[in-house]
């Protein structure tokens, strides 16, 4: 019974430190360097992998190269295969003070994407942190944005709706 204690208090205090650690990143948002680069970076959580996997041929409609699109699945890395064409952020893998242990995910977060698109349940605070952190020119997201991360933010509750939004936004805003 202690335990679980210790572990309600320890995930209560560490849902504190990352959203702290969220606004702190988006008070500290610097003005990025608006050169197009040519890529973009998509973070989805593995609540709904099955449906939202179809964004990872989003690249086809944006009209941009496969490898010009850096992948982040917010879950466990027991879900997955090693060998996945993506990167997996472990709840695990980020410290209590809300850094990302693996060098994987914290060169994801300094790459400079021209658009970062996230689409992941409004539980998913690693997703939220990892959008925060990450050096991007515009993020598109799903609603709700509780921490007012995104550029633009997209009221749907449909994929189809979503990834058409994000299609038209990449085009005007490209």
């Amino acid at each position: 019974m202690r335990h679980l204690r210790l572990m309600m208090i320890n995930s209560k205090l560490k849902s504190i430190i990352y959203s702290r650690k969220i606004r702190k990143a988006l008070n500290n948002k610097v003005s990025s360097d608006r050169s197009f680069s040519g890529k973009v970076g998509l973070i989805i959580d593995a609540e709904n992998f099955e449906k939202t996997k179809r964004l990872f041929e989003l690249y086809k409609d944006l009209g941009i190269d496969k490898k010009d699109l850096s992948i982040v699945v917010c879950g466990s890395k027991d879900e997955f295969p090693e060998n996945s064409d993506f990167k997996i952020l472990d709840l695990k893998e980020i410290t209590v003070s809300g850094e990302f242990k693996s060098e994987t995910i914290r060169g994801f977060a300094r790459d400079r994407y021209d658009f970062l698109i996230c689409h992941f349940s409004e539980k998913s605070q690693a997703g939220s942190l990892l959008a925060a952190v990450t050096n991007a020119g515009i993020k598109v997201g799903n609603h709700p944005d509780e921490y007012g991360i995104y550029d633009v933010e997209v009221f749907s509750n449909s994929l189809e709706d979503f990834q058409q939004e994000v299609i038209k936004y990449y085009r005007i805003l490209k």
